[in-house]
């Protein structure tokens, strides 16, 4: 019976014993915090402006001013053409053709007029329809045989060649920008590949944001539509695509890069937590360029420092942490 009472009291004095250690171990820990840390860099940064845009080119809508039915298509929707290709005949074609030739003849000999020979031009002209500029078939609207009607475009041409963006950017954003900023250009259409371009155009007065080429009449929201013309090629971006435009600003290909979960604003200054040993010590930093992710610290802290990226709002100087892997 002693026996098992002395091994009763050893098993309460265990427990006692795992408590009082739970209990200092909760007390000693209770100002520590927990946090995730990044490792302060050296690299690029860009401040960008990011705005929507909608893909634009020329776009010719060909026809004829007298009508008539088409008696050949040389080309098909999504053809390459170039300036001065015939596209389509008219059942005039080779009648006013031959009088052309015959009238530009007796001109040049002295045995017709100026009149009689542009109102031969014109009439050839009208008996063809021939793409104005380099670009792609983008629709055909007639058929062979088909007749069509004066002033109706029968063949419509884009010429992406010199295609550009036309984005709205906000107001808030206008003094940052200007002429020639670079710009990177994405669309969720082909999310891996990225289009570069220039600003060439910025409008000079605001006018309310548009949605789908609407004003947006529930919030008065005013923007500058601008202009970006592409460096590179963009083939795969067709008339218009939406697209995201990222306008850069400022931009450094070596800085000291802080991210930005790392920054504590208070007075109007910059404060990070560096992380030695443990512990928590409060840098005030001097910020220079900002992107969406990270900044660029001027001074307080240097590449390879150690800084605290959560719970940064409940640490203190010289507070213990425990960092979490």
């Amino acid at each position: 019976m002693k026996i098992k009472r002395k091994w009763v009291w050893i098993v309460v004095g265990v427990i006692v014993v795992l408590i009082g250690w739970r209990m200092a171990s909760n007390w000693l820990n209770r100002d520590v915090v927990t946090v995730k840390t990044a490792v302060v860099s050296q690299g690029g940064i860009e401040e960008i402006i990011a705005a929507t845009g909608i893909v634009d080119a020329p776009i010719y809508e060909l026809g004829t001013k007298i009508g008539g039915k088409i008696s050949s298509l040389k080309v098909k929707e999504g053809a390459n053409v170039r300036k001065g290709q015939l596209l389509a005949e008219f059942d005039s074609f080779e009648q006013a053709r031959n009088d052309f030739e015959r009238t530009r003849q007796l001109f040049q000999d002295g045995a017709a007029s100026k009149q009689a020979y542009d109102a031969a031009k014109t009439m050839f002209d009208a008996s063809r329809i021939v793409s104005p500029n380099n670009g792609v078939v983008a629709k055909i609207d007639y058929r062979e045989g088909e007749t069509v009607i004066p002033g109706q475009p029968a063949i419509t041409v884009v010429n992406y060649d010199d295609a550009w963006v036309e984005a709205q950017i906000d107001e808030i954003d206008i003094a940052n920008i200007k002429i020639s900023d670079k710009v990177v250009i994405t669309s969720d259409v082909y999310p891996d590949k990225k289009f570069f371009g220039e600003l060439y155009w910025i409008a000079p007065l605001a006018e309310l944001r548009k949605v789908g080429g609407r004003v947006k009449m529930d919030e008065e929201s005013y923007v500058f539509p601008s202009k970006i013309r592409f460096l590179n090629g963009r083939s795969e971006l067709k008339a218009n695509m939406t697209v995201n435009v990222e306008i850069v600003t400022r931009a450094k290909s070596s800085a000291t890069i802080v991210p930005r979960e790392a920054l504590i604003s208070r007075d109007d200054k910059q404060y990070v937590f560096t992380i030695k040993n443990n512990r928590a010590y409060e840098k005030q930093i001097e910020i220079g360029l900002r992107s969406y992710v990270s900044v660029e610290a001027v001074s307080g802290v240097r590449e390879g420092d150690v800084v605290a990226i959560s719970n940064v709002a409940k640490l203190k100087d010289k507070g213990r942490v425990k960092i979490e892997r």
